[in-house]
């Protein structure tokens, strides 16, 4: 069975960091993490419609060049947007080998407190520089009204958890 775990949220609701954590934790020999903004950055043009479709079918195409060799596979981003949640979904289901059958996407809705998220944000420790505010709240607002819009996502409130309970609650539904 080949599982793919899907974490998405607003900027500074710690994406990066559980992914990160999730790959020793989880304990898989093969093991990959796709972090979409990092592919959206091989396209040196500014944020654009095109380049962010163009990104999510990238990161879909190397899902399924992973999926291929047996590997299990973490992609967190942001998903401010349903239809490009969908659009990546699609991407990793065209995956057509034997293993097709044997695909099981998780899909978890980081979600925090704006307060904390704003810290976070000024205090990230995953290399990015912080947001500006402005940006961040709008994504935040964004990311937040699209909680639940997936019907098969999970939401997890990580104000209201420690590191440890999450890692434990996401490890205890993928296994």
């Amino acid at each position: 069975m080949h599982n793919i775990i899907i974490i998405k949220g607003s900027p500074g609701v710690g994406k990066t960091y559980l992914s990160k954590n999730l790959v020793s934790r989880l304990k898989k020999k093969k093991l990959a993490v796709i972090p979409l903004d990092t592919i959206l950055h091989f396209d040196q043009r500014k944020l654009n419609e095109n380049k962010l479709q163009l990104g999510i079918k990238n990161a879909g195409k190397i899902a399924r060049s992973f999926l291929r060799e047996d590997f299990n596979i973490i992609i967190e981003y942001t998903f401010d947007i349903s239809a490009d949640l969908r659009l990546l979904i699609e991407e990793i289901k065209s995956y057509k080998t034997s293993n097709a059958g044997r695909l099981k996407i998780f899909i978890f809705h980081l979600s925090a407190s704006y307060e904390d998220v704003k810290e976070r944000n000024r205090n990230r420790r995953d290399g990015s520089d912080p947001l500006p505010e402005r940006i961040l709240e709008k994504l935040y607002r964004k990311c937040e009204d699209m909680r639940g819009s997936i019907k098969e996502e999970t939401i997890i409130n990580t104000s209201n958890c420690s590191f440890s309970e999450l890692l434990a609650l996401i490890i205890s539904k993928v296994k």
